[in-house]
């Protein structure tokens, strides 16, 4: 809510609640003996509610706006000061206003009653005026910390990015040195469609999602750099749904899950390694046969972790990942 209606909110609320005996004795056709001896009028009771609404909006709007002008180290002395300084005016004030408009003694039965009145509300205004400048001030906390979180989980979304790329190059730097050792024709083939690949990596680096179709252009280039190593051992078959080609997925997604297939399965004659991409309730799927390589050791899932993660700050929800005796399979959602 608006920290002005609040305020007028809470001054109107004490001003009534404050006035409610008088205005029940004026108007509840009881207790004329008590009406005459406190001197209840319909001038007394609206100049009592307008005082009394006035004092509330002028401590409220001193300690919860005024008061921030201060000096923060003088705030808590000012306030103190400041707040005797109004409540005593203010009953001169009252005194002087009640004495030249209407003219009657509002102090019949005890002179300090209004004193006393007033002070209460002051006091019960402060409590107020603390409550609020705690929740405020939890709130205030609340946005910084989720800035703070969003600015970490930035910062954590571009260390993640940066950890494919090397290891991406890593790999392909390998699968190359073996290409020019064997043919040198095919080399200049791979060194263009590397060339390609990081042309790509660069221009997508500030991007932190990219369509599906580009994904598989991507992807395309990538496998057949794989195939130059692996030959006809290595196969994809992709089948997506061409309505599902403008969604979206984070960068190179596509290219870690068939990274991760070509790095922890045996590639062989005798085991050739069949990728199959598609779509599944919305969701892509890379799925493997399990041939875990000779001497494997247990993976420890950093890749696949590292893009769970940016699945999670990209999309609000990470992949899937199954396995059984036969089959590794991840899915991955898109947007």
């Amino acid at each position: 809510m608006n920290k002005n209606r609040l305020i007028l909110l809470i001054s109107i609320s004490f001003s009534f609640l404050v006035n409610v005996p008088r205005i029940i004795f004026l108007f509840g056709g009881e207790g004329k003996e008590i009406i005459d001896l406190l001197e209840v009028s319909v001038e007394d009771t609206i100049l009592r509610f307008l005082l009394l609404f006035i004092f509330c909006y002028v401590v409220l709007k001193f300690n919860l706006q005024w008061l921030q002008k201060f000096n923060v180290k003088y705030q808590f002395l000012a306030s103190i000061a400041i707040n005797l300084i109004i409540i005593s005016v203010w009953m001169l004030l009252f005194k002087l206003i009640n004495d030249l408009v209407i003219n009657i003694n509002l102090y019949t039965i005890n002179p300090q009653f209004n004193a006393f009145v007033y002070s209460f509300v002051l006091l019960m205004l402060l409590v107020i005026v603390r409550a609020i400048k705690l929740i405020n001030q939890s709130k205030l906390d609340a946005i910084e910390k989720e800035q703070l979180k969003q600015q970490s989980l930035q910062s954590e979304l571009a260390a993640l990015k940066n950890q494919v790329n090397p290891h991406f190059l890593f790999n392909s730097l390998n699968s190359l040195s073996l290409l020019v050792r064997e043919d040198q024709k095919e080399a200049g083939k791979f060194i263009n469609k590397l060339s390609f690949l990081y042309r790509y990596i660069l221009q997508s680096k500030d991007q932190d999602l990219v369509t599906i179709k580009e994904e598989l252009r991507f992807l395309d280039s990538y496998i057949h750099l794989i195939k130059q190593r692996y030959r006809d051992n290595f196969n994809v078959n992709i089948h997506i749904d061409e309505k599902l080609l403008q969604k979206k997925i984070p960068t190179l997604a596509l290219q870690l899950l068939m990274e991760n297939a070509v790095k922890h399965n045996e590639i062989s004659d005798n085991k050739p390694l069949l990728v199959d991409v598609f779509d599944e309730n919305d969701r892509l799927v890379v799925k493997n046969k399990l041939q875990k390589r000779t001497g494997h050791i247990e993976s420890t899932n950093t890749g696949l972790s590292n893009l769970n993660t940016r699945f999670k700050l990209n999309m609000n929800g990470g992949i899937e990942i199954s396995k059984d005796d036969v089959h590794f399979t991840v899915k991955i959602p898109m947007i």
